[in-house]
């Protein structure tokens, strides 16, 4: 017990999650029904050198979904919706495709910080950092999630800044998302189309 202590306090084993620290980050979340915010991405693929970057912004309509628009290297949108995931050379729907409807739920939750929806396909240990921060790290309950990644990590305040996203192959992802709007723009047609 005495070792645990210590390598505890040394930062070497995750800390010790309150019952109540999920409820805590919530409180902490601020997460309107309408969020647009810029990304900045780094992929790590084995073979290659050096990370795959690429930057744009995003739409989040709660309720409805997500649209990602990268706008270098290469522009390009993708829309996920419960449903479907929609893009420039995908169309994919969860009434064909049943995984669909896995990965939509999982990247709507992980963007709108929804920890408690993520605990249900995740082992979630969580921490709240300062006065305002937390940070959070998610293990897979289930085999298909832990074919895919080994865990996710997320840290925040009132918004999630931060998605790592380490998978089983090697493979990693880091997502920063900031510049969230205070007042965003209502979605255009095209985008209310897009997530229709």
């Amino acid at each position: 017990m005495k070792r645990r202590t210590v390598c505890w306090a040394l930062g070497l084993l995750p800390p010790l999650v309150r019952a109540d620290t999920l409820s805590d980050i919530g409180k902490r979340l601020h997460q309107p029904a309408l969020a647009r915010g810029r990304f900045e991405q780094e992929r790590w693929v084995s073979g290659f050198a050096k990370p795959i970057k690429s930057t744009g912004d995003y739409l989040l309509l709660r309720g409805k979904g997500l649209i990602w628009r990268t706008l270098t290297p290469f522009a390009s949108q993708l829309a996920l919706t419960r449903e479907a995931i929609r893009g420039d050379a995908v169309q994919l729907e969860a009434s064909k495709e049943p995984s669909v409807r896995v990965v939509t739920q999982l990247m709507l939750a992980l963007l709108d910080g929804d920890l408690v929806a993520l605990g249900a396909q995740f082992h979630t240990q969580a921490e709240l950092v300062g006065d305002k921060g937390w940070r959070a790290q998610l293990q897979p309950r289930h085999a298909s999630l832990a074919k895919l990644f080994q865990r996710i990590e997320l840290d925040g305040d009132r918004q999630l800044r931060r998605i790592q996203l380490l998978e089983t192959q090697g493979d990693r992802s880091l997502i920063r998302l900031d510049d969230q709007a205070r007042a965003p723009a209502a979605p255009s047609p095209e985008e209310a189309r897009a997530l229709a």
